[in-house]
């Protein structure tokens, strides 16, 4: 190991991995994804790697903790720059689906983890826990649940429609959804 790398702060060196981790699934797949192809991309050592995540499955939890951070400061962030606090988290939810253009990255990433998350159950609950900080505020009364429930339906099949390349749902498409979905917000109002 390399004077660098010893010096490295942790939470640095697993930043990098996380990293590198993501583009090594978004070229190969879930399939071609190991400890290997991870730690040649890397600035450090397969064994600082193996520190940090001693398996493929803790990097691959690592991976999903990582991802539902990013979304979930997202939806945050979103639900921040709402006026009305009713329901905002779920109307963020949808905005940042719906606003996020998706990169050709970005779908390889998502068909990865959904890759991994199919063969490993735990994966999915951690997303599941993981994102479950965005829904803590959504309203509790029956029409208000069912509201929040509908927004996140339509922005979680949105996102495997962009993963899968399903429909071809074009910028003014999204804005009418959102527009239906959520009266007087729009993609312009919502970046």
């Amino acid at each position: 190991m390399d004077t660098l790398t010893r010096r490295r702060a942790p939470e640095t060196t697993r930043a990098e991995i996380i990293d590198r981790a993501l583009e090594v699934a978004a070229e190969v797949g879930a399939m071609g994804f190991t400890l290997d192809a991870v730690a040649a991309r890397t600035s450090v050592s397969k064994g600082a790697l193996l520190h940090h995540f001693p398996t493929k499955l803790a990097l691959l939890e690592g991976l999903t903790d990582h991802l539902a951070d990013m979304f979930c400061e997202a939806v945050l962030a979103e639900a921040a720059r709402d006026p009305q606090p009713y329901g905002r988290h779920a109307r963020a939810y949808l905005r940042v689906t719906i606003n996020d253009a998706v990169t050709a990255c970005d779908v390889s990433i998502g068909r990865a983890m959904l890759v991994a998350c199919a063969i490993e159950p735990s994966l999915r609950t951690r997303w599941s826990d993981g994102v479950r900080r965005v829904k803590e505020e959504d309203p509790t009364d029956p029409v208000g649940a069912d509201d929040a429930l509908l927004l996140r339906l339509v922005a979680d099949g949105l996102w495997m429609s962009d993963l899968f390349g399903i429909h071809d749902v074009s910028p003014a498409q999204r804005q009418a959804l959102l527009s239906l979905l959520t009266p007087g917000q729009t993609l312009m109002e919502a970046a």
